[in-house]
């Protein structure tokens, strides 16, 4: 697995064209590409709560991808969500900016209902495993809202104002999941 994320994440790096600058050949670019390799390390978390387990159709994993110095020191290249449906992996999007969330809604159980407070329970708990709140501050004013056909899951603020997930439903059926950064209530 660790071999996949790490060979996965470096093809992506080397072959995003941000990289080189097209002044080196291809035999330049492959040996700077296996040095390369040898450096980038990768620690996965499989989440497991019991909410994720409800909730989510894929298996979900937290990514750590980390540098290895010559002097064996690591430097922190950045943290993730990976969600594997059978062989295939896809990056659920963040929440750093109001968005659609079209990949969170497609990994999520096509029998899973949000109907009732117990299963907004279930997927506060299922959204807590992979959208950890890093304040005590945002922890504090965590909390679900049911508005009509909405249930919002508030998860701190955003210069004063409230921010979380919207999830949009149907008769229980999730038809739409949005991040906001300024919930009006």
């Amino acid at each position: 697995m660790k071999k996949f994320l790490s060979a996965a994440l470096i093809s992506i790096l080397l072959l995003s064209g941000t990289v080189f600058a097209g002044n080196i050949s291809e035999k330049e670019k492959a040996t700077i590409q296996k040095a390369i390799a040898g450096m980038i390390g990768v620690d996965a978390t499989r989440v497991e709560s019991s909410g994720a387990k409800k909730v989510f159709a894929a298996t979900i994993y937290l990514v750590d991808l980390f540098r290895e110095g010559a002097d064996g020191s690591r430097f922190g290249m950045g943290k993730f969500i990976l969600a594997q449906i059978d062989a295939a992996f896809v990056e659920p999007e963040g929440t750093q900016t109001n968005k659609t969330m079209p990949i969170l809604k497609s990994i999520i159980k096509n029998d899973f209902r949000l109907n009732s407070q117990k299963d907004a329970e279930f997927l506060q708990d299922a959204l807590d495993s992979i959208y950890k709140i890093s304040s005590a501050s945002d922890q504090k004013r965590k909390m679900i809202v049911q508005k009509g056909d909405d249930w919002i899951f508030i998860r701190g603020a955003f210069f004063k104002k409230k921010k979380g997930f919207i999830f949009k439903v149907n008769k229980g059926v999730i038809t739409e999941i949005k991040y906001s950064l300024g919930i009006e209530m």
